[in-house]
């Protein structure tokens, strides 16, 4: 029996009747579930035997024979979740049919969601777990099914709020849905006495002695080495109103409230299957085939291919040493060392001999049969055409056609991926706007890889859309497809779809306002020649090239241009307070010339004589002048 586990001065009785809400007890969270647990057993072995075989558990072809195990499922399970990891994640505010000023509001949002997961992967990284993306897909893909807790918290040292978004392994979460989602939830995981002490500073095994001496690294060292390997069961609940944690039927966290307008917690399953209840199978079994693994149509199959790979191999196996009979007079005698190993000698009485034993071979219909396994296992994953692995000359029409059917693997992972982060995003704003949370500073990039540095209020968040997450798997057909479409809706002298809605559905424009202001702004440098004559000026000064900005700062003079003094003038004369031309002062005259000054350019020079001395052809001319 674990020892029991101090309560921390928690009163669950006190915190019911303060807020009215009810809170259960240790021993119901306990219950709860374990009961829901047993309830999906069935579920739970699946997924079981899914990780075996992702990890590439060893074949038991029985004893004393050679087994081979394909890595066709851990190859599979290494292409999807780099198909979904490498996909663009595009977070979208309705903006249809706002104004600019509500745009830009539509805008800021996106920007807080954007650095949000930016500091939450961050934040998984200095723990030592992937980003939340990777950990997503990983789960949908490895497990069917997806969940984890998304709220902000307080730190407690430094006031500070952060955003806590940790995905779960779904085959340790029990949970309860209501009429509205997720009523209850809870994460069941193993965790040492070390780790019990860090988190929540309690104390386990109460009264025991640090070794070590006293102080803080005493005690550290003495829970970090005391039941490092055992573990202790630790119940992580959340429901409506409160956050509790249970080990050992006590509180280690007694039911404190998360700030959250609801459960913060992200719940879903794979694929277009709803719950199915058969008239053979009722009560734990409903849930084995809902949120289904990438593995579910090639289970068996795996079982079929490493039977047969396995079989050939101890058919290799045996040509290499091949069984064989001693014959001796009494059938007692046996040969210590193999006779078919290079230079062995065998010496051999009379009446006595080696005889080969009948080498076993693999049936005639054997490749045929791996063939058409081997074909079955590719219809249930990635084609191999994905990838380019072609074994014939394919045309481009043909392979993009095969390319397809890398649809119906990826699209149910891919929608998987884009709910969990919409239902991660509208928690987070939901809960930042509720004004519990102070102003949070966020860092990142936009879609458009331009990086922001902002505060965000909570006001913020109030009364706008609701984030919309698309997750886009792409290859570099579909991005100058993507480019072609662009091109085909803005051209032409009636445009197809208005310049905004071309950067946010083909180029995954994050601001395309700002996008769009900077192309009128580069157009606005061509336009006119007097903002090209000033734009090449200050360029020609940022550059430290007065030589060359005096040319055209003479130019806007002559033009009327008002142009204010420039830093390369001579100090003390005013600087160009931009006077026409005919009144240039403010700057030295030798910078420009007599005519650039307003005086009246002097007549051309004619030539003195003819082009060539008289007599003398033209050079180059084809014939004699007339």
């Amino acid at each position: 029996m674990l020892p029991a586990i101090t309560q921390n001065g928690a009163n669950p009785a006190a915190i019911q009747g303060d807020s009215g809400v009810p809170v259960p007890t240790p021993e119901q969270i306990m219950a709860l579930c374990d009961s829901h647990e047993r309830y999906r057993d069935d579920l739970r072995l699946r997924m079981e035997a899914d990780w075996e075989a992702l990890i590439l558990t060893p074949f038991d072809a029985g004893e004393g024979y050679q087994e081979y195990t394909s890595n066709e499922p851990m190859t599979y399970f290494n292409k999807m979740v780099a198909m979904l990891t490498s996909g663009r994640l595009k977070l979208t505010v309705p903006t249809q049919r706002a104004q600019r000023d509500k745009r830009e509001k539509q805008s800021r949002k996106e920007r807080f969601i954007s650095g949000i997961l930016k500091a939450n992967d961050e934040r998984l990284m200095l723990i030592g777990e992937p980003r939340l993306l990777d950990s997503l897909a990983s789960y949908v893909t490895m497990r069917g099914w997806y969940c984890g807790r998304a709220m902000l918290v307080k730190d407690m040292d430094t006031e500070e709020t952060y955003a806590d978004i940790t995905p779960w392994d779904p085959m340790h979460v029990s949970w309860g849905m209501g009429p509205k989602g997720l009523r209850w939830i809870c994460h069941k995981s193993k965790k040492t006495v070390g780790e019990i002490q860090e988190e929540y500073g309690i104390d386990v095994v109460p009264g025991h002695v640090a070794a070590g001496g006293v102080g803080f690294w005493a005690d550290y060292f003495s829970n970090q080495m005391m039941d490092d390997t055992e573990g202790y069961d630790v119940y992580d609940w959340y429901d409506g109103w409160s956050n509790i944690v249970v080990i050992n039927g006590k509180y280690a966290k007694p039911p404190t409230p998360h700030g959250s307008p609801r459960t913060p917690a992200f719940f879903g399953s794979v694929g277009p299957m709803p719950l199915i209840q058969s008239l053979m199978r009722t009560g734990n079994v409903n849930l084995v085939h809902q949120g289904e693994s990438i593995f579910a149509p090639n289970r068996r199959i795996y079982e079929k291919v490493n039977l047969v790979l396995s079989t050939m191999l101890q058919l290799v196996a045996l040509s290499r040493n091949q069984g064989f009979f001693y014959v001796s007079r009494d059938g007692a005698k046996t040969i210590k060392d193999n006779p078919w190993l290079e230079g062995s000698q065998t010496p051999l009485a009379e009446g006595e001999e080696i005889r080969l034993a009948e080498l076993l071979e693999m049936s005639k219909d054997t490749a045929a049969f791996l063939g058409l396994v081997s074909a079955e296992m590719q219809r249930g994953a990635l084609p191999y055409s994905t990838y380019g692995q072609l074994a014939f000359q394919l045309s481009g029409y043909a392979v993009n056609l095969l390319s397809q059917a890398q649809q119906a693997p990826v699209l149910p992972r891919q929608h998987a991926v884009e709910e969990a982060v919409s239902q991660i995003a509208n928690l987070i704003c939901d809960q930042f706007a509720t004004g519990q949370f102070p102003t949070i500073h966020l860092q990142g990039y936009e879609r458009n890889r331009d990086w922001f540095d902002e505060d965000f209020t909570p006001d913020m968040m109030k009364g706008l859309p609701a984030v919309q997450v698309e997750l886009k798997v792409t290859t570099p057909q579909d991005e100058m497809q993507n480019i072609q479409m662009a091109e085909i809706a803005g051209n032409g002298p009636w445009p197809k779809l208005p310049m905004r809605e071309i950067l946010e559905r083909y180029y995954d424009a994050d601001d395309p306002d700002s996008i769009i202001d900077a192309i009128k702004e580069q157009a606005a440098e061509r336009l006119l020649p007097e903002a090209a004559l000033w734009t090449l000026m200050v360029a020609a000064e940022n550059q430290g090239r007065p030589d060359l900005a005096m040319f055209y700062f003479g130019q806007l003079i002559k033009q009327g241009i008002m142009v204010p003094p420039r830093p390369w003038m001579t100090p003390g004369d005013g600087g160009g307070n931009g006077q026409a031309a005919g009144a240039p002062t403010g700057f030295s005259p030798e910078f420009l010339s007599a005519p650039e000054q307003g005086a009246e350019r002097p007549a051309p020079t004619p030539q003195a004589g003819p082009n060539v001395a008289p007599n003398t052809p033209r050079p180059g001319a084809q014939g004699q002048p007339s």
